[in-house]
C-alpha cells in the first residue's frame, strides 16, 4: 500500500531528502502550505533535511513534505496575515508525527490519516526523527458543505475503519497516474463524506447519552458547592471540552445546568409545605451550592420571576 517502504516512496516519484537551511525551508513551506514557522532539532545548526514537493494530484493541489525538524507551528498571527482557505488531508506516509489542534494531540503513525484545519493554531511535532506526509488541500467551503463541521477544528480518522484502504488507493491511484482522476477526486470526496457523516451521527448518539448521564448527575449533586466543569467531567470519565460539546448539541451549558437544577432546589426547599421545612433563606442557598447570597437572589428572581422571599408564601 501507499505507507509502508522506502520503495513505495520511490515507485510514487517521491524524491530522496536534502539539506537546507531553516530560512529556505521555512519558504518552501510557505509557498506551498502557507505560513508556518520551522524549528530545527538541537545541535543541527539550523539545517533541515527534506523536502517540500508541490504536486497537483487531479483537482487538488497537494504536497508532499519531509523533515527531520523539532516541531513546526502556526499561531494566530501567521492566520492573520495568511487566512486559511483550507482543509489539509494528510496521509503519514513514513515515519512519525504529533498534531495538535484546539489542544488535542494526535500521534500520527504511518498509514494514519488526519484533517487538519488551517484556519487554527497547529503544531506538528516531530522531535528530530524524519517524517513524511503527503497532504492533499481540500477547499475548505467545499469541504464543510460535503463534510459537515465535524471535519473542521482538526481531526484524526480512525486507521481501523473499512474506508481508509480507499482512501489511501485513491491517493496511491492519482500520484502513479491522473488518468480518471476527475473521478477518482470525486470517489475521494465521496468517502470523506461518508466517513465524516457516519462518524458524526455516532458521536450525536455518544453526546446525547453523556448529555442524559450528566443531567442525571447534576440532579443528584445539585447541593454539592463543588460541583463544577471540571468536577462533573471527572466524575464522568471525559474531557470537560468533550462534556461541553455534548451539551452544546443540546443548546445548553454545563454552568447552565447546575445553575437551574440548584435554583429549583432551593425553589423546591423554600416553598416546603412545612414551615419548618423552609428554614432560613441563606441557609437554604447555601445547602444548595451557592457560596455568594446576591447571586443567588438576582438568579432566582431572573429565572422564576419573583425573590426567594416571595418564593415563601
Amino acid at each position: 500500500m501507499l505507507y509502508q517502504t522506502v520503495t513505495a516512496a520511490q515507485t510514487l516519484g517521491i524524491p530522496g531528502d536534502s539539506v537546507s537551511s531553516v530560512e529556505e525551508y521555512a519558504s518552501r513551506i510557505q509557498q506551498v502550505c502557507g505560513a508556518f514557522r520551522v524549528h530545527a532539532q538541537a545541535g543541527r545548526a539550523d539545517r533541515i533535511c527534506g523536502l517540500v514537493e508541490s504536486r497537483r494530484l487531479a483537482r487538488f493541489e497537494a504536497a508532499v513534505v519531509s523533515l527531520d525538524a523539532s516541531r513546526v507551528e502556526r499561531d494566530q498571527a501567521m492566520i492573520r496575515r495568511d487566512p486559511g482557505e483550507h482543509l489539509f488531508l494528510l496521509f503519514q506516509h513514513a515515519g512519525s508525527s504529533r498534531i495538535i489542534q484546539r489542544d488535542c494531540q494526535t500521534v500520527l503513525r504511518a498509514g494514519d490519516v488526519y484533517i487538519a484545519d488551517s484556519g487554527l493554531p497547529s503544531e506538528f511535532i516531530y522531535e528530530g526523527t524524519q517524517s513524511r506526509q503527503i497532504s492533499l488541500h481540500l477547499p475548505r467551503d467545499e469541504a464543510v458543505r460535503r463534510l459537515g463541521s465535524l471535519c473542521t477544528g482538526g481531526m484524526a480518522v480512525d486507521r481501523t475503519d473499512p474506508l481508509v484502504p480507499a482512501m489511501q488507493g485513491i491517493v496511491t491511484r492519482l500520484m502513479l497516474d491522473d488518468a480518471g482522476g476527475a473521478a477518482l477526486s470525486e470517489a475521494l470526496l465521496n468517502i470523506l463524506s461518508a466517513y465524516c457523516h457516519s462518524r458524526a451521527t455516532g458521536e450525536t448518539d455518544r453526546a446525547a447519552q453523556l448529555h442524559r448521564r450528566a443531567t442525571e448527575r447534576i440532579a443528584t449533586r445539585a447541593g454539592d458547592g463543588g460541583l463544577d466543569l471540571d468536577t462533573l467531567a471527572g466524575d464522568l470519565g471525559v474531557s470537560r471540552r468533550t462534556l461541553q460539546r455534548a451539551f452544546t448539541r443540546q443548546g445548553e451549558s454545563v454552568t447552565g445546568a447546575l445553575l437551574a437544577a440548584r435554583l429549583d432546589l432551593a425553589r423546591s426547599r423554600l416553598g416546603g409545605a412545612c414551615k419548618s421545612d423552609r428554614g432560613d433563606i441563606a441557609a437554604i442557598a447555601f445547602d444548595c451550592g451557592f457560596n455568594d447570597l446576591s447571586h443567588f437572589y438576582r438568579a432566582f428572581r431572573m429565572r422564576f420571576g419573583m425573590s426567594p422571599g416571595q418564593a415563601r408564601h
